[in-house]
């Protein structure tokens, strides 16, 4: 069975086939899916995450545990958060962060 045919052979049959594989292509659930790929593609976010599996963390205990700088691990709390992956809350003057419902 040939793959594709040649030009002068295309059908608007074939072509119909290929555009209803294509259309049941959920765009929505491939964005979905990529962003949350790129939530997890450095190391320290999936430390992060493990860590907030636990239970809620601040800052400073994350970076503790880490032993990361505080920039860092901000810098990556807030990837993690615009890709809702994590959630945060005020508790006196700490921000706590926990895993979002996914």
């Amino acid at each position: 069975m040939k793959c594709c045919p040649k030009d002068k052979d295309i059908s608007k049959e074939w072509i119909n086939k290929l555009e209803n594989e294509s259309s049941s292509i959920p765009k929505d659930r491939v964005t979905e899916i990529s962003n949350f790929s790129k939530a997890f593609s450095h190391p320290l976010r999936v430390s992060i995450a493990l860590l907030l599996n636990k239970r809620d963390l601040c800052v400073c205990e994350i970076v503790s545990i880490l032993k990361e700088r505080q920039n860092l691990v901000s810098y990556h709390l807030s990837i993690m958060k615009k890709y809702h992956i994590i959630s945060s809350y005020n508790q006196s003057k700490s921000k706590y962060y926990r895993l979002s419902s996914l």
